[in-house]
C-alpha cells in the first residue's frame, strides 16, 4: 500500500486495534493509569447488534478500580430486573423449566461487586465515556488497513473516515480486531479448536415484548426440542433475535430460511402471530470453540475473540476478553513506567491462554448439556468457578502437589496465582474491600496486623514510593467469621505481594529473618528485573 509521505506519523505508547467493549476496556485501564493509548476502530458507533448481557464480579471488580462500575450498575437498575433463563414451550406460552442465572447470584461473599446484566452495547457507551474522559484517543470510524513491525516499535497503516491514509507509530499493538482478526492472520498465527461447533441462523426482529415479558425477569430463553431456538430480546423489549442451528451437510440455508420460513420460526419462538412481528434480516454465523495458538508475535498482542471464541453457553466470552485487557494492560503500565523489565510481558501468553482454553472447555461442555449429549458431572465447573476462581500458573509452582487450575473462590486462600481474596475491612480501611487497596497501576505488599517489619521493609525497598503500596491488615474483618489474614493464608506476622491486576504473587506465613531482602527478591521476580535494591 503506498501512504502519502505527507500524513504526518503519530505515536503512541499503545495502538489498540478494534473499539468493542474488549479493545475500549482496555483504553479505559491504560488511560485510567496514565498511559494514553490511541485506539482506532473502523465503525462510527456502538453496535446494536445484540450481544453479551451478562458481567460477572471479577468483570466488575477491574470496571471498580478505575471508577466505572457504578454507571454500570447505573444502567442496570434503570431496567426492568431480568436475571432468569427459561425452557419454553413459547415466549408467549408456558414455561417447561425456569432457573436463576448463575450470573445473577449472590456473589457478596467473595466479591465487592455483584454481576452486572446489561447489554453490551450499553457497557461499551459506559466504557468510551471513562476511556475519553481519562484522556484516551479513540478514533472511531478509522480503518486499520497493515502492519509493520521492528525490533522496538510497530507501524500500523490506517485510513481516516474521509479516507486518508496516514500511520501510527506505537511501542506495542493491542490486536482486539476481533474472531477474523487481519492481524492474527497477518502474523500467521493458527487456531486450535473447533471454527464451527454449530452452524447457526439468527433472525432479528421487531415487536412489541413489553406485554409478554411483563414481571417475568427473564433475560433470555430457549424453545424445546425438536427446533430448540434461542431467544434474547433487547432490553426495552421491543426487538431481538431467533436463532436457529441447522446442519449444513443436510440443510441449503438459502432454501431452509427464505422469508416464509423465517417468519415462521419467529411466529413459533414468540408464539405470535406474523401480524405482531416484522423481520429486520437475517444472519448465518458458525458458532467457534477455538483458542489462537500464540497471544503474541513479538510487540503485537492478541485479546478478546482475536485470541479466543467461546461459544456462548455460560456468558464467558466477553468476560474473557474483559480480562485479557486488564491482566495485559496491567503488564503493559509496568513496563511502560519503567518499573518492570518488558520480560514481564512474556507472562501475558501462558496465562492467559491457559485461561482461554479452559474457559472454552466449559463453554463446550455446557453445550453438549444443552444439546443432550453426555457429559461428566464432575466435568463441569461452576460459572463462579470459571468466571472469578481461576488461578495462573506461578514460576515456584510445586508439580508434586498441583493446585487446581480453577476453584470455588471462596476455597482458595491467598495461593500464588489466585485472585486477592476479598474481605470489608474495618479501622483505617473501615468500608474498603481487599481489592480497593490495589490502586493506580502500582503493586501492594498486604501484610498481616503485626507485620510492622514488613512495612519498613516496603519503604527500603521503595522509599520514594514508585511502585510499591503497603497496608496492614486490621485483626477482624468487616464482614464474615473468618480474620483478613487468615482469609490471605499469612497469618499475623505474613506477607503476600499483589499485583496491580488484584493477583497474588508471592506470600509468606512469616517474618524473615531479613525481611527487606526477601522483599526485595520477590519485587524483583515479581517486576522480571536483574535487581531491585533500596
Amino acid at each position: 500500500m503506498n501512504v502519502d509521505s505527507r500524513i504526518p506519523t503519530g505515536h503512541a505508547a499503545v495502538l489498540i486495534v478494534g473499539g468493542s467493549i474488549v479493545g475500549a476496556s482496555a483504553a479505559l485501564f491504560l488511560a485510567a493509569r496514565g498511559i494514553t493509548p490511541v485506539l482506532v476502530e473502523k465503525h462510527p458507533a456502538v453496535s446494536t447488534r445484540l450481544r453479551a448481557k451478562l458481567f460477572y464480579p471479577r468483570t466488575m471488580e477491574a470496571y471498580r478500580s478505575v471508577g466505572a462500575d457504578q454507571d454500570v450498575y447505573a444502567v442496570q437498575h434503570s431496567l426492568p430486573p431480568a436475571d432468569h433463563a427459561a425452557v419454553v414451550t413459547s415466549l408467549a406460552g408456558p414455561e417447561v423449566r425456569r432457573w436463576r442465572l448463575p450470573a445473577a447470584e449472590d456473589f457478596r461473599d467473595v466479591s465487592p461487586c455483584p454481576s452486572a446484566l446489561v447489554k453490551q452495547a450499553d457497557l461499551e457507551e459506559v466504557v468510551r465515556a471513562h476511556a475519553r474522559a481519562a484522556g484516551a484517543d479513540l478514533r472511531f470510524g478509522h480503518r486499520y488497513l497493515q502492519l509493520r513491525q521492528y525490533d522496538d516499535h510497530v507501524v500500523a497503516h490506517v485510513l481516516d473516515p474521509d479516507g486518508t491514509p496516514y500511520t501510527v507509530k506505537a511501542d506495542y499493538l493491542l490486536a482486539a480486531d476481533g474472531n477474523g482478526s487481519a492481524i492474527r492472520e497477518g502474523r500467521g498465527i493458527g487456531r486450535s479448536g473447533s471454527k464451527a461447533v454449530a452452524h447457526v441462523m439468527e433472525i432479528g426482529f421487531t415487536a412489541d415484548l413489553r406485554e409478554v415479558l411483563n414481571g417475568r425477569r427473564l433475560a433470555l430463553a430457549w424453545t424445546g426440542l425438536p427446533e430448540r431456538a434461542f431467544l434474547s430480546w433487547d432490553t426495552a423489549h421491543d426487538r431481538g433475535t431467533v436463532s436457529v442451528t441447522y446442519n449444513p451437510t443436510d440443510v441449503d440455508p438459502a432454501t431452509a430460511f427464505d422469508a416464509e420460513r423465517c417468519h415462521d420460526a419467529v411466529s413459533r419462538a414468540l408464539g405470535l402471530p406474523a401480524s405482531r412481528f416484522t423481520i429486520t434480516g437475517t444472519r448465518l454465523w458458525q458458532m467457534g470453540g477455538w483458542v489462537a495458538d500464540s497471544y503474541r508475535a513479538g510487540r503485537v498482542f492478541l485479546l478478546g475473540d482475536a485470541a479466543h471464541v467461546t461459544p456462548p453457553t455460560g456468558g464467558f466470552g466477553a468476560n474473557t476478553g474483559i480480562q485479557d485487557a486488564w491482566n495485559l494492560t496491567a503488564k503493559l503500565v509496568s513496563v511502560l513506567r519503567g518499573d518492570a523489565d518488558p520480560r514481564l510481558l512474556d507472562a501475558y501468553e501462558p496465562e492467559r491462554q491457559a485461561v482461554g482454553r479452559l474457559t472454552v472447555e466449559q463453554a463446550l461442555l455446557r453445550l453438549g448439556n444443552r444439546t443432550g449429549a453426555s457429559v461428566a458431572d464432575d466435568a463441569v465447573l461452576s460459572e463462579a468457578a470459571v468466571a472469578i476462581g481461576y488461578r495462573y500458573r506461578m514460576p515456584d509452582d510445586d508439580p508434586d502437589h498441583a493446585l487446581p487450575e480453577a476453584d470455588e473462590p471462596c476455597r482458595w486462600r491467598g495461593e500464588p496465582g489466585t485472585r486477592l481474596p476479598h474481605t470489608f475491612l474495618t479501622g483505617r480501611y473501615d468500608g474498603l474491600s481487599t481489592l480497593d487497596l490495589v490502586r493506580d497501576g502500582r503493586y501492594l505488599l498486604l501484610a498481616g496486623p503485626e507485620g510492622h517489619t514488613w512495612a519498613r521493609a516496603a519503604r527500603e525497598v521503595d522509599p520514594r514510593g514508585t511502585f510499591l503500596d503497603v497496608a496492614l491488615l486490621p485483626h477482624q474483618t468487616g464482614s464474615g467469621p473468618v480474620p483478613p489474614a487468615d482469609a490471605c493464608g499469612i497469618a499475623d506476622h505474613g506477607a503476600t505481594l499483589i499485583r496491580p491486576d488484584h493477583v497474588i504473587t508471592w506470600r509468606t506465613t512469616h517474618a524473615a529473618q531479613n525481611t527487606t531482602a526477601a522483599l526485595a527478591e520477590a519485587m524483583r521476580r515479581a517486576l522480571q528485573r536483574t535487581h531491585v535494591s533500596a
